[in-house]
This record gives structure tokens, C-alpha cells and sequence, in this order.
């Protein structure tokens, strides 16, 4: 109940202020070199340079199998990923049985106490400012990989959560945004990319890669 009244008031600060939207659909100015970076439906998908939580390395041979995929970047300083996971949830829900949800948890979008990758300087977002949401940017691989635990953690996510290197080289290779999705064909082929994790676009593309003709 504190949660919904916390988001119902910053939904109706956002919308008094002219904000931008708390959920974003496009790149927007302040990410306009995503479509230029991230690669594009019908191209091969970029290898993954990522941990599993155990500290492994795995690469993505090791995830295209016989079902597509559904990868998010993000970290937990966005609101974007921590609050369209419930969506996620039901696209899990849905889904669960043909596709598998990965993660990869990339550098803090709103680290409190350093620069935003996405300014030149410390950007505490207005929903973190309600919502008390303070995230410090790991300065360690096992300090990330720490982060990614808690954060699934908190969230309570059941998805596939891989860690980006500390260099950030697959937040890089798939367009250095914030939230961005992808979804993966069975043939490692981008069929869809999204510069904001869109859940409605994400099930539409899935139904046609899986053949299904009611939505749920």
C-alpha cells in the first residue's frame, strides 16, 4: 500500500511538472546515440561479456538454446527496470514454459555519490528522491556482483541475472542505455529492440515467434 501511494504520487507530481514520463517508450535526447549503438532487429546478437552470480563466466552460446530470449540491461538506480518488473512478471507468468527471461546487470544509472553514466554529474532521479532509493556505483566486479544479488533480491525476480564486466562491455555493445530489451531468436538473431523495456511490445513479438493467437 505504501509503494502504490508513493508511485501514485510521483505519477501526479510528474504529470504537474511536465516531467518526462516515468515510463518511457523512446530513446529520447538523452539517449540518442542508443540507435546507433545497439544492434538491430535481423542482425546476429552481440556475445555477452558477463559473470554468472557464482563469479563464471558464460557467453551467449551458452543461452541460445530451442527458446527465444527476453533480455533486459539495467540496474537498480533506474526506476524504469525496478518498476516495469511487474509486467515481467507477467510475461513469466505467460511464458514460462517457452521462453527464458535473462538479465544483465550493467552500471548504476543513479549512483548516489558519483556521475550518472548519463550526465556529468551525480543525477539522484526524481523517483529515487520519493522513493528513498540510494545505490552506490560498485567500484568491484564482486562488488557488482554483490549489487545484482541484493537487487533481485529485493525485487524478487526470477529471471536468468548475469552481471556486465566492470568495463561495462555489454552495456556498451547493446546501446549503453539504461533499460533497454531485446528479444533473441532461436537462431541468435535480433527480432526486437527496445531503447525503454516496453512489456506490451515484448509480448506482441513473442506471439509471433511462438505462433499464438490469443494474447492471455
Amino acid at each position: 500500500m505504501k509503494t502504490f501511494a508513493l508511485m501514485l504520487i510521483v505519477c501526479l507530481l510528474s504529470a504537474l511538472s511536465g516531467c518526462a514520463l516515468l515510463f518511457p517508450t523512446r530513446a529520447g535526447e538523452s539517449l540518442a546515440h542508443f540507435p546507433e549503438m545497439a544492434p538491430e532487429p535481423g542482425q546476429p546478437a552481440p556475445e555477452l561479456e558477463v559473470r554468472r552470480l557464482d563469479g563464471n563466466k558464460t557467453t551467449l552460446a551458452d543461452l541460445v538454446g530451442d527458446r527465444p530470449i527476453v533480455l533486459q540491461l539495467g540496474s537498480h538506480s533506474c526506476p524504469v527496470f525496478r518498476y516495469r518488473r511487474f509486467d515481467i512478471f507477467r510475461l513469466q507468468r505467460d511464458y514460462a514454459d517457452r521462453v527464458d527471461f535473462v538479465v544483465v546487470y550493467t552500471t548504476e544509472a543513479h549512483p548516489v555519490g558519483t556521475v550518472s553514466p548519463y550526465r556529468d554529474r551525480e543525477w539522484l532521479s526524481f523517483p529515487n528522491w520519493i522513493t528513498n532509493t540510494r545505490v552506490p556505483q560498485p567500484e568491484t566486479l564482486d562488488e557488482r556482483i554483490a549489487q545484482a544479488q541484493w537487487s533481485s533480491s529485493e525485487m524478487n525476480r526470477s529471471d536468468l541475472i548475469l552481471v556486465d564486466e566492470l568495463d561495462n562491455a555489454t552495456w556498451k555493445t547493446y546501446g549503453a542505455a539504461p533499460s533497454p530489451a531485446f528479444v533473441i531468436d532461436t537462431a541468435g538473431l535480433i527480432v526486437l529492440t527496445q531503447p525503454w523495456i516496453e512489456p506490451r511490445g515484448i509480448r506482441e513479438i513473442l506471439d509471433q515467434l511462438l505462433g499464438d493467437r490469443n494474447q492471455p
